[in-house]
């Protein structure tokens, strides 16, 4: 019997605070605007500094040929030899440059080098946006060693919240399971407190932002 009216006076209370709503704490609040005050730089040298300051190596390019010319080098400087790209447009223009890159995903966990598109860059944070619906999907940036990412000027935002409106707004939205962001090599102090790059995550992050919308 004491149940049941205890049972009943938790209800009514449910009933009550449905009926009588709680007033507005903050109204006629923008929940939709940016909490972060726009950075007065220009977006590409805003995503250059705090890309480079997170330990990522940036480089912006004119077009793909000077992409091309630059990988080239840092290709023969660092002695890459077995290079991955899942990606059919990046891959296509590697190959027609003559690089020696595979298409199978399975070599990732044993390739010096990962090359991969992405979604978005992030200026005030200096991030990368990628996705689980890419061909890459999420084990590129976490197996390879050294993680290379073509980037276009037109998938450069200035917050996190540019890009949920921009998936949003895309015809093709979709919907992917997962996004990531990474911001600079992958880093952990899970062990004694002590930061160890490329424990969680790529030894090395290579960001090439080419100035036009696309290959």
């Amino acid at each position: 019997m004491q149940e049941s009216a205890t049972r009943e006076k938790v209800l009514k209370k449910l009933r009550a605070s449905l009926i009588s709503k709680t007033p507005e704490p903050t109204p006629g609040a923008d929940y939709h605007q940016s909490i972060f005050q726009p950075a007065g730089d220009v977006p590409e040298y805003a995503f250059a500094k705090s890309f480079r300051d997170s330990g990522g190596y940036f480089q912006f390019c004119k077009d793909e040929i000077e992409f091309a010319e630059v990988l080239m080098e840092l290709v023969h400087k660092n002695q890459w030899r077995n290079m991955v790209c899942t990606e059919q447009a990046p891959l296509d223009f590697l190959r027609q440059c003559e690089f020696n890159v595979a298409a199978d995903a399975s070599q990732i966990p044993n390739c010096d080098v990962a090359i991969s598109s992405c979604e978005y860059l992030i200026a005030r944070t200096g991030s990368i946006v990628v996705s689980s619906a890419s061909v890459s999907g999420r084990s590129l940036p976490f197996f390879a060693s050294t993680h290379v990412v073509v980037a276009f000027t037109n998938q450069l935002v200035q917050d996190f919240k540019d890009v949920l409106d921009g998936l949003h707004s895309r015809k093709e939205y979709f919907n992917p399971s997962s996004l990531s962001f990474i911001t600079g090599p992958g880093r952990t102090a899970d062990i004694g407190n002590e930061t160890v790059i490329g424990a969680q995550g790529p030894l090395e992050l290579y960001l090439f932002l080419i100035d036009k919308d696309g290959w």
